[in-house]
């Protein structure tokens, strides 16, 4: 089925449901609070309340005391918004800084900000934070801010011109940079930023359950959607061809791309080549067969990629040019065909058998 004809009966599609969320409407366990005094936030709300919150917005001033509260007792906390924040100046031994004295500059997110120390001496990342979006008034992204902090997808600046980042403020963190429309050039000019992906806008997120095969177009579309501005997809139901020529020609700009639970078993030759930008996939849990050089070119997908246990055929170059995808774990022992250059010259020291 071409894509024409799958925009053009968009109208006709009555039965299939789609359930798209660009802007998620507000959960319940949204919280706002002014913070009038820097060091304060803590006793703004008890430690349940705290911990039950979900999605944060602060205003007002805040400091490395706010910061160590957020990372240390804000347990659920997945997304938090400071861009209508300034962050003062403090010293002292009660801010994010593992056991010592420590001056925190003003306007500059606090080194270990997101990044604790445990008991052996190493540092973790807090788990939960998906999203943080920083203010215009930002300098600097100081020294382990958001140090392993592994499933942080967006980090968002209002800023135009980039702010200085720490070698090591996101180490250890698969994200995306949202800037101001206009300023991509300044982040990817400035040392540090060059290696992540940056991407001018809003990010946008959708969600879509597909009950007619070749139709994802046609849901994007009458949701509001355009399929070239979706940085996050998730996909239920059943996928086709076309469906699979849809993600490959006309979505871009996708940073993340979730099928676990789509009905798909091969994912199509270059479905995802070049996608430059693309920094997670999450396979159909139902998969047998990757195509020929289906990521390849993807030169910012990293971490390891776990394979399904079904899938017994790995295509030529499938994985050609992922220079950091660390691993392709093999769950399943049905793999029969594997082609040649999976990795490109380097070979196939990176598939590993679990």
């Amino acid at each position: 089925m071409k894509l024409k004809r799958t925009l053009a009966t968009i109208m006709l599609t009555a039965c299939t449901y789609a359930a798209i969320a660009q802007n998620a409407g507000t959960p319940a366990n949204n919280k706002t609070f002014f913070v009038a005094k820097p060091g304060t936030l803590v006793s703004m709300l008890t430690e349940d309340e705290a911990n039950s919150v979900t999605h944060l917005t602060l205003t007002g001033k805040l400091n490395a005391i706010d910061f160590k509260h957020l990372r240390d007792e804000f347990k659920n906390l997945k997304v938090l918004d400071i861009s209508n924040a300034s962050i003062s100046t403090y010293a002292g031994k009660s801010g994010t800084y593992p056991d010592r004295f420590y001056i925190y500059p003003p306007n500059c997110v606090p080194a270990y900000a997101f990044c604790q120390q445990t008991s052996d001496s190493t540092f973790t990342g807090k788990a939960t934070l998906q999203k943080i979006i920083l203010s215009e008034k930002i300098k600097n992204i100081e020294d382990a801010a958001f140090k392993g902090c592994e499933n942080l997808k967006i980090c968002q600046l209002r800023k135009k011109t980039a702010p200085n980042l720490l070698p090591a403020a996101l180490a250890d963190s698969i994200t995306a940079i949202f800037v101001p429309l206009g300023s991509s050039d300044s982040y990817r000019g400035k040392k540090h930023w060059e290696t992540f992906a940056v991407i001018e806008g809003e990010p946008v997120e959708a969600f879509v359950q597909v009950g007619l095969m070749g139709s994802l177009a046609s849901e994007l579309v009458a949701a509001g959607l355009q399929p070239k501005d979706v940085n996050f997809l998730t996909v239920e139901g059943k996928l086709d061809e076309a469906d699979f020529t849809v993600i490959r020609d006309y979505m871009p700009n996708l940073v993340a791309v979730d099928l676990s639970k789509s009905n798909t078993t091969v994912i199509p030759e270059y479905t995802f080549t070049q996608k430059k930008d693309l920094l997670r996939i999450q396979l159909p849990k139902g998969l047998k067969s990757i195509g020929q050089r289906a990521f390849s070119g993807c030169g910012r997908l990293c971490g390891t990629l776990e394979l399904p246990a079904g899938v017994t055929a790995i295509e030529y170059g499938a994985f050609m040019g992922c220079d950091n995808l660390r691993y392709v774990v093999a769950t399943g022992n049905k793999i029969t065909t594997l082609g040649d250059s999976l990795f490109g010259e380097d070979g196939r020291n990176k598939l590993i058998y679990k």
